[in-house]
């Protein structure tokens, strides 16, 4: 059956699910593109159901909602839809156990949030925690940016409490313009956390107490300060080399 209305239940579902309220309420999010779907499958996601375009097929068995181009079209929020989209339960959070940890503190913009996601995969940090006040993970803009590495990264929000009872197993490292030159920072031996500040005020002071090592990207030309997501990516790879010899 093709659905045609506005009042069907599941036109209805995946409007409500764009509003990270609803998506708290129900414990659900949207995707968008083919890709995103196959990469959700592929990362054994608990698939509510999958919603096409009429005229387009999904070989896999899961339940399947067919819209008429107009209506698919009412409900994208891409420029140029593929006419492909799912309706997905999110992941259960984990206690955090790996020996690279991406910290991201009152990040705003979805598209750093999702690109330092898919960087952290990059670059073996495995868990990433997420303060109060971070932007949604499941906001569409974040989910396209992390190109599928949100499904796969164990990703935790933590009070400021439980982030201090992180401190007696892991050295805390943070991004600041007077800190060493990341690489001339010696991590091999240690288990770290890595915070990146918000994109406009930088660190707060609660996790600015909590360093224990400030580290710079040292630059050249005019150049006073790199995107959050850049300077994360960076940071990453160049610890990331450590962590080889742990």
């Amino acid at each position: 059956m093709i659905i045609n209305s506005v009042q069907n239940p599941k036109f209805k579902l995946i409007n409500k699910l764009r509003n990270k309220k609803y998506r708290d309420k129900e414990d659900l999010f949207v995707i968008e593109s083919k890709k995103l779907v196959e990469e959700a499958i592929k990362s054994s996601l608990d698939i509510e159901f999958i919603f096409i375009r009429e005229g387009l097929d999904l070989a896999y068995d899961f339940p399947l909602v067919v819209f008429d181009e107009s209506l698919f079209n009412k409900l994208s929020e891409l420029k140029s839809p593929d006419g492909f989209g799912a309706v997905v339960r999110k992941k259960k959070e984990e206690e955090i156990s790996s020996n690279r940890v991406l910290l991201l503190d009152h990040i705003n913009d979805p598209g750093n949030m999702g690109t330092m996601i898919r960087s952290a995969e990059a670059f073996g940090f495995n868990d990433i925690i997420l303060t109060e006040g971070c932007v949604d993970i499941y906001n569409e803009k974040s989910l396209r940016a992390s190109m599928g590495s949100v499904f796969r990264l164990k990703l935790v929000k933590l009070s400021n409490d439980e982030i201090v009872n992180l401190k007696s197993r892991y050295k805390f490292l943070a991004s600041h313009m007077q800190g060493c030159d990341v690489r001339k920072y010696d991590a091999s031996l240690e288990n770290i956390i890595l915070a990146i500040g918000n994109e406009a005020n930088g660190l707060s002071d609660f996790l600015r107490s909590l360093t224990d090592s400030f580290v710079k990207i040292t630059m050249q030309g005019q150049i006073e300060s790199l995107n959050a997501a850049i300077a994360a990516s960076i940071m990453m790879n160049t610890l990331a080399c450590d962590s080889e010899r742990l």
